[in-house]
């Protein structure tokens, strides 16, 4: 799924970068016509001062109707010119700020965007980063594990995807502590070496459960690996004072404290 997203993420980007390039490519070209009118409006503007100037003289020199009329029409006629041009300046010029707007629209879309593409993938790193750590620590606890039990001639015992452990209980009338091992042992395994489900209180299995989910590393194995793990898992007790589990140990072993009791001596 994050692999998808990050995929429409990324085609989203490419569509708005292209529709950007698109619309300032044409805002360059309208900025390049609007530069040609601006110099066909300066050099009409030139010509009509031109006439005007030799409209004004003709008037002043000679009386003539006719010829004041002439060059009367010709000024006309270049006010008409330049009166559409600006009126076609004042179109592109609106068309411009059209154009500007969706660019400034769409820009704001791209960096929300890339915003979006950069929080997942940052996700996504770290959550590949956490699985490869995952990976480094079970794939060699795995293979140990195998090679342990081939030695000893129980391989045919052991079930995949479940560590184990060995628990030494001690049965003494003093404080004891109740805990529950992931240890499929080869008195809860079937003859086939099929994995035996050790019944279980709703309440220890949602214990079981959480302990699990909040295990940086456990929390990525599939709901059926995890569900396999809680019902394999049975109670063993220690006695006060046991060993149990030691900094520094190979972390191989999975305990979930369920309850500390106290028992009175005889």
């Amino acid at each position: 799924m994050e692999r998808c997203d990050m995929t429409l993420l990324k085609g989203e980007r490419q569509s708005l970068e292209d529709t950007v390039l698109s619309l300032r490519c044409e805002l360059r070209v309208l900025y390049e016509n609007l530069r040609d009118k601006n110099d066909q409006l300066a050099i009409l503007e030139r010509d009509v001062r031109i006439l005007k100037r030799e409209n004004e003289h003709l008037r002043g020199r000679t009386g003539d109707k006719n010829g004041c009329c002439v060059v009367k029409s010709s000024s006309e006629l270049c006010d008409d010119v330049i009166r559409r041009l600006r009126e076609e300046i004042a179109d592109r010029d609106r068309a411009i700020g059209d154009l500007n707007a969706s660019v400034m629209r769409l820009t704001r879309q791209l960096a929300q965007c890339q915003d979006g593409v950069h929080s997942k993938e940052d996700e996504i790193m770290k959550l590949q980063n956490e699985i490869d750590i995952f990976r480094q620590v079970v794939r060699p606890l795995t293979q140990k594990i195998i090679e342990s039990r081939r030695s000893e001639g129980a391989y045919d015992c052991w079930s995949a995807g479940v560590e184990s452990t060995r628990v030494i209980s001690l049965f003494e009338p003093r404080i004891k502590r109740t805990a529950i091992s992931a240890e499929p042992l080869s008195a809860f395994s079937g003859g086939e070496g099929d994995l035996v489900k050790i019944p279980k209180t709703h309440q220890s299995r949602e214990l079981i459960k959480s302990a699990i989910l909040d295990n940086d590393f456990m929390k990525n194995l599939e709901m059926i690996q995890i569900k396999e793990i809680v019902d394999c898992m049975y109670p063993v007790q220690y006695a006060a004072g046991s060993l149990i589990i030691k900094e520094g140990d190979v972390g191989s072993i999975v305990y979930v404290m369920e309850a500390v009791s106290s028992i009175k001596g005889r």
